[in-house]
């Protein structure tokens, strides 16, 4: 029997896992994903009271609370797992027939796949909904997405032929993953650190690392500036621009492969 990753008892525990994610997270994954079915519901009862006239929540204020729910299920993932610090709770999961390999996998595929493209999906969906029952309602924002997709190709293609430097969507869509799972990963690994004030503490240690980073930053470009002695032309700065675009890339898979290596690691340590 393979003690380190067997697939029939991984996928096993992987659906045990999900139907715990659900049992311990249901209210709040109905409250995320709901969420642009309570903003109508407000603005509907909002507009109601002191205008006295149905109006619906404009684009604008959807795409913003769509932007809103997802940053709050970014945060909400310190306590996807954070129950493994409690002693109880912890100790039950140590204790379920499943190999930390498989463990290791089934969280990061819930932490980074499942729960977000459920989020998107459900949210889409209800969204969608609103659209097709309520005629003020106007464009489902998935639809609005898709136009405003094929917009930006238009956009990029034109760039890229009055620009030196190539846009094309993979450079925007690769990063824009990665740094979604380097997100979740970071308040996954803090969640299942910290045990307790999971989310001051998760939100501190950026608080404190920003700060750092400014101030290196206002040390650096100053000094790298004045010591430029002549005046780029645009393919050299479109040169530097290329190279710091790739290196921060490259640096957000880094930190996000070391983010997965963290939580690897807590995994294998953890005890109660």
């Amino acid at each position: 029997m393979n003690e380190i990753f067997d697939f029939n008892r991984f996928w096993t525990y992987f659906k045990y896992d999900l139907k715990q994610m659900w049992r311990n997270h249901s209210k709040a994954a109905i409250m995320i994903g709901g969420a642009s079915a309570i903003f109508y519901v407000i603005w509907v009862l909002a507009s109601l009271v002191f205008v006295q006239h149905w109006t619906s929540p404009v684009i604008y204020a959807r795409m913003g609370v769509l932007f809103l729910a997802f940053a709050i299920l970014e945060l909400y993932m310190v306590r996807s797992y954070g129950y493994l610090t409690e002693k109880k709770a912890g100790s039950n999961w140590l204790m379920v027939p499943a190999s930390k390999a498989e463990k290791f996998v089934s969280m990061l595929l819930i932490v980074c796949i499942v729960i977000p493209l459920l989020f998107f999906v459900v949210y889409f969906l209800i969204d969608g909904f609103l659209s097709l029952v309520d005629p003020t309602y106007g464009k489902a924002l998935f639809t609005g997405f898709t136009g405003a997709y094929g917009k930006l190709l238009e956009a990029l293609a034109d760039m890229g032929a009055e620009s030196p430097i190539a846009f094309t969507p993979s450079s925007l869509i690769f990063p824009t993953i990665v740094g979604f799972f380097c997100n979740f990963l970071y308040f996954l690994l803090c969640g299942i650190c910290f045990k307790k004030n999971k989310l001051v503490g998760a939100i501190a240690i950026l608080f404190g690392l920003s700060l750092v980073l400014s101030l290196l930053t206002g040390l650096i470009v100053p000094h790298f500036v004045n010591n430029l002695n002549f005046e780029p032309d645009e393919m050299q700065v479109a040169t530097w621009m290329t190279r710091i675009a790739n290196a921060s890339i490259v640096l957000t898979c880094l930190i996000t492969i070391g983010l997965g290596w963290g939580v690897w690691r807590r995994i294998k340590t953890i005890q109660h």
